[in-house]
């Protein structure tokens, strides 16, 4: 028996009452794992896309329990905060294959729903998710300093070895942040291309505008 902190990225109805439910978490990666009897009223609130929760299973990939870890202002969200949330578990969902252990994207998640709660901007963490993504399914783009040098004109980029490093260099500065989303939409949608990947919905539909 094996717990585990996770997000929900996919919910499915699996015959009868039971739910087929995709999980990711550090220590396990990506898995699929059968909610026996989930959607039922007791349980079903325990089973929803975007949570994190503490996921119980055993070796035969039966999801014993599912306990919240962290609240979510589901009512308070706008929809871009919403389709931000549907727009990760796609990412997931779709981009990992394999189990890939020991990655950041958890600590990302968490970082970006705990700024949507208290209606902060969230690009810089949706920024660090989006790249910690890419880096765990092997598309990571170079990010080398000509590279940088042509989305950020006139920054001094030197020594920026790392995501967070990068990400924090351009801080909050909406300019920069909307030069570097531009050029990792770029990046994802020509990743998503190349596997026949279709998003239900663009990308410009997670950031407003303004």
């Amino acid at each position: 028996m094996t717990k585990t902190p996770a997000i929900l990225t996919n919910i499915e109805n699996f015959k009868d009452n039971h739910l087929l439910i995709t999980i990711y978490s550090t220590n396990y990666g990506k898995k699929s794992l059968v909610v026996f009897g989930g959607k039922s009223k007791k349980r079903n609130s325990n089973y929803i896309k975007g949570l994190v929760n503490e996921i119980e299973f055993n070796k035969d990939n039966s999801c014993l329990n599912s306990t919240s870890l962290h609240t979510f202002n589901w009512f308070l969200y706008d929809k871009y905060r919403l389709k931000t949330v549907d727009y990760i578990c796609f990412l997931i969902n779709k981009l990992i294959f394999l189990e890939e252990e020991n990655s950041n994207i958890l600590h990302y998640y968490i970082n970006l729903i705990s700024k949507m709660n208290s209606s902060e901007s969230y690009i810089s963490e949706l920024l660090l998710l989006e790249l910690e993504i890419l880096k765990i399914s092997g598309y990571q783009p170079d990010l080398n300093q000509n590279v940088l040098s042509k989305i950020f004109i006139g920054l001094d980029l030197k020594n920026l070895s790392t995501n967070e490093e990068i990400v924090l260099k351009i801080g909050s500065n909406l300019e920069l942040q909307k030069h570097f989303f531009d050029f990792l939409g770029k990046v994802i949608s020509r990743v998503l291309i190349n596997l026949n990947i279709n998003l239900p919905f663009p990308r410009s539909e997670i950031i407003k505008k303004n």
